[in-house]
């Protein structure tokens, strides 16, 4: 009878601790709800403007540097331009059309492009939130620990006989939870690459072209060498047989980075496009060239940059492009 007595109360703290353990799961589930629909930016108008102007704006228009090794972030931002949607409007967004502008930075597209920042990072931080949800069994779990353990406790303190079992005539006490091993195992798979960019081999190279009456000036700038990892012999190892005293010898290999394009390699490919478009190379320019023609391909697929000392447009209808410029643009 006693028996039957104490698995009815074990039953029971089982139940009351699952209980508890759906309760507290429910409340933590409500509260992370919660957290999520009242998620928003803590940040000014200003913010986002200044993000779309540096960040997509900014980096369409004026590239990456010489510290990029992936070009492929200024399409990104350039694209971005074109993901407004704003039928109504009459207003240009789209960057690729707008480059040559004077006022090329409209406040009404940075605020435009602005919003996408704004509800992209709105998007991240409520998907964050969203990742406490999987707290809920973990407390769940705890909660019902907690709750059964209590009870245990308040009914240990309860005066009666002590119930083991005997297996061969030892005494044993079967725990209250299983001891649980995990185990992880993580695997790095490396991929080889035929070539990549690198850096480090040679400094930027420059080749200067002017237009057939030298009022327009530009140069092709180069910053990246491609490089591939070659494998060569660099020792041996050897081991001695201690039954006859022979030496067993074996090579050892070593990799590392060497570069078959530099920069000027680069620019030749890029030059003769340039030269079709009616320029053509000189050795020294006046002024400041600083104004990069913003075609994310010709640093994608060209890995050059190539800049000019106009536009020669002060409109915002655009009629005042340069041909030679507008060709630039549309070499690639």
């Amino acid at each position: 009878m006693s028996r039957s007595r104490g698995q009815g109360s074990s039953l029971l703290n089982h139940c009351f601790g699952i209980i508890v353990g759906i309760v507290v799961s429910i409340f933590w589930v409500r509260y992370v709800g919660k957290l999520v629909s009242t998620a928003h930016s803590h940040h000014s108008p200003n913010h986002w403007i200044y993000l779309a102007s540096t960040r997509a704006y900014g980096l369409c228009y004026n590239g990456c540097g010489d510290s990029c090794f992936f070009p492929s972030i200024i399409a990104d931002t350039c694209y971005l331009t074109i993901k407004v949607n704003l039928s109504s409007s009459k207003i240009i967004y789209d960057a690729s059309k707008i480059w040559f502008w004077a006022e090329r930075y409209p406040i009404p597209c940075l605020e435009a492009v602005g919003e996408i920042y704004k509800a992209d990072t709105l998007w991240w931080r409520q998907f964050w939130l969203r990742s406490l949800y999987i707290f809920a069994p973990v407390f769940a779990f705890l909660a019902f620990l907690l709750a059964f353990a209590t009870i245990e406790c308040v009914r240990s303190c309860e005066p009666r006989s002590r119930v083991t079992a005997r297996r061969d005539g030892a005494e044993f006490r079967a725990p209250l939870l299983p001891r649980i091993a995990v185990a992880f195992l993580i695997e790095v798979l490396i991929t080889s690459v035929d070539a990549y960019p690198c850096l480090e081999y040679c400094p930027p190279y420059d080749r200067r072209f002017t237009n057939a009456n030298g009022t327009l000036h530009g140069v092709i700038h180069g910053w990246s060498s491609d490089s591939y990892t070659e494998t060569y012999t660099c020792g041996k190892s050897c081991t001695t047989s201690p039954a006859d005293g022979q030496v067993t010898c074996s090579p050892l290999f070593c990799t590392r980075s060497r570069p078959f394009m530099l920069p000027a390699d680069f620019i030749d490919r890029a030059a003769w496009r340039v030269e079709k478009c009616g320029f053509r190379l000189v050795d020294d320019i006046p002024g400041v060239v600083d104004k990069r023609v913003p075609n994310p391909r010709i640093e994608g697929v060209l890995w050059e940059k190539i800049a000019v000392s106009a536009f020669n447009s002060t409109d915002e209808g655009g009629e005042g492009l340069d041909e030679g410029v507008r060709c630039l643009y549309e070499m690639i």
